[in-house]
């Protein structure tokens, strides 16, 4: 079998599964990545279960999920859990493809690629809690962006900008302070 586990066959020839899963090392990340994706599922949920005056009010503890990840995962497989946890969570509260996943889903599709960005290029300038507050920021300014184009199509909304930035501002810190104590202490 060449050194390949051949899971089924598809139109174009076999389908893989690499002999890193199959390998003691890579059943082990692969067995990390579901943990860290279980862990930032269950915030979300536990986090979307508490009451808030606003819908986009949330600390965004999940991101200090990705975070931890970053610090030890390679980018594809953050993405994974953070993939994972967005799909997932929208499943389980019953949003998926609603309104509400299509603004979740963006928000941490463009928080991922910038705190990717900041972890991987300007992690020297950046503390994690600094990455996470740009995450933060990113992914409410994105989600507000989505709105716009799909609802309310004018400016005024943009009026609730310092409001909803300064509550981003401070999810990232707690968000932030969450992921460092990860980082720190496991």
């Amino acid at each position: 079998m060449n050194g390949k586990l051949y899971i089924s066959n598809t139109m174009n020839g076999k389908l893989y599964i690499s002999n890193t899963i199959r390998s003691s090392e890579g059943q082990k990340r692969a067995f990390f990545i579901a943990f860290l994706g279980a862990m930032a599922i269950s915030l979300s949920i536990i986090e979307h279960m508490v009451p808030k005056p606003f819908p986009w009010m949330r600390i965004g503890l999940a991101n200090a999920i990705t975070l931890y990840a970053f610090t030890l995962l390679k980018p594809r497989e953050v993405m994974l859990v953070v993939l994972s946890r967005v799909i997932a969570t929208s499943i389980l509260i019953g949003s998926f493809l609603s309104i509400t996943f299509i603004l979740s889903f963006s928000g941490a599709l463009a928080s991922f690629m910038m705190m990717y960005l900041f972890y991987t290029y300007l992690r020297k300038f950046f503390s994690i809690v600094g990455i996470s507050v740009i995450g933060a920021l990113t992914s409410n300014t994105v989600q507000l962006i989505m709105v716009n184009i799909l609802f309310i199509n004018t400016r005024l909304s943009y009026y609730f900008l310092p409001f909803i930035l300064l509550f981003a501002l401070l999810g990232g810190i707690l968000s932030g302070w969450f992921s460092r104590f990860l980082v720190e202490n496991i």
